[in-house]
């Protein structure tokens, strides 16, 4: 008996759901199973104000927070930031070419669309005037087994 709840589904059932469910993800660009060449940190935040990504409340307005300001800054010459693509990227392509998952046998990690928007966000918004990045200090919340960098695994620390 297959339900659409997967709350309501046997163990096969819900491996199957599951299953089905990740690769509906993968062939829509949700999920990434290798690195992409190009920032996602505003086709995120377009994606999530569409509603073709569920997030919550916090995540909608750090979204739209960012679209507003693309589009501020591309309108008002007296606007102070400006969203610099490039160092945005880069932290993104040192993470994705340098650092390795500590379990499994994986020969590099693959940034999921949410973690572009966190890292592109941090890093691709800068000074319009000295390029000096506008966020010093990040705080995020992330539940656990959800990808994130863990403090043992620090950038740039050989092992």
């Amino acid at each position: 008996m297959t339900n659409s709840n997967p709350l309501d589904m046997d163990y096969g059932a819900i491996v199957e759901w599951v299953q089905k469910y990740k690769q509906t993800m993968v062939d829509s660009g949700l999920i990434l199973k290798k690195p992409v060449n190009a920032l996602l940190t505003t086709l995120y935040a377009q994606l999530v104000m569409e509603g073709d990504i569920e997030a919550g409340e916090w995540v909608k307005k750090a979204c739209e927070r960012h679209l507003k300001d693309l589009e501020r800054s591309k309108n008002d010459p007296s606007y102070p930031w400006v969203f610099d693509e490039d160092k945005g990227w880069r932290p993104i392509r040192f993470i994705e070419k340098k650092c390795h998952p500590t379990k499994g046998s994986f020969d590099h990690l693959v940034m999921q669309p949410w973690q572009h928007f966190v890292v592109g966000s941090m890093f691709g918004w800068v000074d319009r005037k000295t390029g000096m990045r506008r966020f010093r200090e990040s705080l995020i919340f992330v539940g656990r087994k959800n990808g994130k960098l863990s403090r043992r695994s620090k950038i740039g620390q050989n092992r």
